[in-house]
């Protein structure tokens, strides 16, 4: 959550699924070495490896926009690393393959390379609005711009896997169950990833209001404007993948509430800065002190004042409603992932001989 509006927010089942699958450890993951007598036992061994990695990573997909503390998911994402190395490890040196076909295995490491590396380089951190909130403009769009490629980059490895999993399989006639809908993975980062971009635009706006920086103000409302329209225009077009739209809905819900803060702010604001500007002056002025400049002074002060308080009277109340929308979002995300996102189970065949 965000750290500048609810800092005093307690959650403490935030991190229960994380830290659940993180206790589990891997010892009912990563089998020992052994010559496989069957496909099937090859394919239900390796099936436990990939459910884990597939459940840690939709559990952390949930931690990274629900945990508050941009530390704390630091420390989840160094912990899973740390397991999805080990998995590599033992993978290379206990996993021959089956007949000496390394391709499923080889591919599998890949792809938990991959998300190494983008647990490593922060592509999937997306709770960082404190230090985003205090780059320009430019340099926030091109963070964000880099942090989506590294995720289109990171889901075309999870096709490219899956492919190789299909083409494996068919080397000793078997099949995978036909999934249809699409990735719940993919989907749902996707999904987050508008939602980041809100909360970092939204992050900057409190910055630059702190600041009493109009250009700045104006400069970002109007990106927030053009965000606000990307994340409907996106949003809508993903309402085709699933039959649950809640997400879809609470994220374009959550857009234009923030981008209405141009019509309710704008305004306020500039007046507020204004008379800011106004008593600085006088302030500062070197003017000898007079009854005149001392009226005039007080005048400024107390017309400061009520601009200051009309603006913040505003403000304040737009905070308390989006909270209540974070929080609505970030249990829409929860419920989302677990009504859609389902894994076969750990002893249940994901593929079977023709």
């Amino acid at each position: 959550m965000k750290n500048s509006t609810l800092k005093n927010s307690t959650k403490s089942n935030l991190l229960i699924q994380v830290c659940f699958f993180l206790l589990v450890g891997l010892v009912p993951a990563i089998s020992n070495s052994q010559n496989y007598r069957t496909i099937e036992a090859y394919m239900d061994d390796f099936a436990k490896n990939e459910l884990y990695v597939k459940k840690s990573l939709m559990d952390y997909s949930v931690s990274i926009v629900e945990s508050q503390l941009y530390s704390r998911t630091k420390v989840t994402a160094v912990r899973i690393i740390e397991k999805l190395e080990n998995i590599n490890t033992i993978l290379m040196t206990t996993n021959k393959g089956f007949e000496g076909n390394t391709l499923l295995r080889d591919s599998f490491i890949k792809l938990n390379q991959r998300t190494i590396d983008c647990l490593k380089n922060g592509s999937l951190i997306l709770n960082d609005y404190d230090y985003q909130s205090t780059l320009s403009l430019p340099e926030i769009g091109e963070n964000i711009a880099t942090k989506e490629r590294h995720l289109i980059a990171y889901y075309q490895e999870l096709k490219k896997y899956e492919q190789d999993k299909k083409s494996f399989a068919m080397c000793y006639k078997m099949h995978f169950k036909n999934n249809k809908s699409k990735n719940i993975l993919e989907y749902n980062a996707y999904q987050n990833i508008l939602f980041y971009k809100m909360n970092v635009m939204d992050e900057k706006l409190t910055y630059v209001i702190n600041a009493k920086d109009k250009k700045g103000f104006s400069d970002c409302l109007n990106l927030i404007t053009f965000t606000r329209d990307e994340v409907v225009a996106k949003t809508s077009e993903y309402k085709s993948e699933y039959k649950d739209t809640s997400l879809n809905d609470a994220n374009i819900e959550y857009a234009n509430y923030i981008a209405g803060q141009k019509e309710k702010l704008s305004d306020l604001f500039n007046n507020y800065v204004d008379e800011y500007n106004a008593l600085q002056a006088l302030k500062n002025s070197a003017q000898p002190e007079t009854t005149e400049s001392v009226a005039a002074y007080n005048y400024a002060v107390k017309s400061y004042n009520i601009k200051k308080n009309l603006f913040y009277a505003v403000f304040n109340d737009i905070q308390i409603t989006k909270d209540k929308m974070y929080d609505n979002w970030l249990a829409v995300n929860s419920a989302f992932l677990k009504n859609n996102g389902k894994f076969d189970s750990l002893y249940e065949k994901y593929a079977s001989k023709d």
